[in-house]
């Protein structure tokens, strides 16, 4: 028998085997520690891919990590947890959670194609100032094609909603409790059969579908100034991919020779959370359980006039606010600020010798 199953995944394998063209590519200049993150984090990107688009289901969804210690995907950040499950737009779905002591939380939702693909746009974001909390941060949120606006915490399902990411904040993540979060569809099904050849074979594509599109955006551009940033820019609904509207994004890359640091200054305007911290070229965060690679508004010290002064080094300094390279001699840092006042002035960066 021919199976299609067999075949979906064929085209999976030769997806995957031509992975390093993507990081090995001579125009982006990647140094050799790209090239390796770049082949480790081909497991990173199919554990993923198995667990969003093989083991779940938007008609019985699940709420799926998306990052942890050990696995990091599409940008993870050291103070956030994210989770993400598939939905279809002519379902109807109930969430529900109570929230601790987190500065943020949001569900977001995103339009495109149901494949697997990039999405194509913000559908719906909601953040906690659009929840209506009880006493004790328990709430309910009904996402539905014909919403009763009158009700609370009920919204509109677009009818090209495809996934949904979930996004936590925290000043102290690791001292902190994240939300309890669970999703179910209010429509009922009879419980699964085995899946069949074809349906097998859909997964399976849009498994190919998800991993390779991701290696579309990580690496990320390495064109970013060296030992600067580009101004800060907001993200907009409609420019595809799974940024959040309530964030304000600022790139850079960093280069340092064991005997320099970046003495990185800026002012922030009032906002629910602002942090910087390093990824390396495929948009993971670095070893957070040995180093300090991120900075918070909860946890920065202020200079007297309320700007700050960060120190992105190799070295362990004897200073506030310092964020460690994690032994990379280059990388990505960057800032996030989320439900920002203003547009972020654009930080300044001198480059010092010890």
């Amino acid at each position: 028998m021919a199976y299609e199953s067999k075949k979906a995944l064929e085209e999976l394998l030769e997806v995957i085997k031509n992975t390093d063209r993507t990081f090995l590519d001579p125009d982006k200049t990647i140094d050799e520690q790209g090239h390796i993150d770049g082949y480790q984090h081909i497991f990173h990107l199919l554990k993923s891919s198995v667990q969003f688009y093989l083991f779940n289901d938007p008609l019985r969804p699940q709420f799926m990590l998306l990052a942890d210690d050990n696995h990091k995907l599409l940008g993870d950040n050291v103070d956030s947890v994210y989770y993400f499950t598939q939905i279809q737009s002519n379902q109807e779905y109930l969430i529900k959670g109570r929230r601790y002591d987190s500065c943020y939380l949001s569900f977001t939702v995103y339009g495109g194609e149901p494949n697997g693909e990039m999405v194509e746009r913000v559908c719906l974001s909601i953040n906690h100032r659009d929840i209506e909390f009880e006493p004790d941060g328990k709430f309910e949120i009904r996402l539905t094609p014909n919403p009763d606006l009158k009700k609370k915490n009920e919204f509109k399902l677009d009818s090209d909603a495809v996934n949904l990411f979930t996004r936590e904040y925290f000043f102290d993540r690791f001292s902190s409790r994240e939300s309890d979060l669970q999703i179910e569809n209010l429509k009922k099904y009879d419980p699964p059969k085995p899946l069949s050849d074809e349906e097998l074979a859909q997964r399976i594509r849009r498994m190919r579908n998800f991993y390779e599109q991701t290696t579309w955006i990580a690496p990320l551009p390495v064109d970013f100034p060296l030992n600067d940033f580009l101004p800060p820019f907001s993200f907009e609904a409609d420019q595809g991919g799974w940024g959040t509207v309530d964030n304000i994004y600022c790139f850079g890359r960093f280069r340092l020779e064991e005997n320099e640091y970046l003495k990185i200054h800026f002012t922030s305007p009032e906002c629910v959370y602002w942090g910087m911290q390093t990824w390396n070229y495929l948009m993971q965060s670095m070893d957070f359980k040995n180093y300090p690679v991120c900075l918070n508004k909860g946890k920065a010290k202020p200079n007297p006039d309320g700007s700050y002064t960060i120190y992105l080094s190799h070295r362990d300094m004897n200073v506030d606010n310092l964020v460690s390279t994690a032994g990379y001699k280059e990388a990505v840092m960057f800032f996030r600020w989320l439900l920002v006042d203003e547009m972020p002035q654009q930080p300044t960066v001198k480059l010092c010798k010890f």
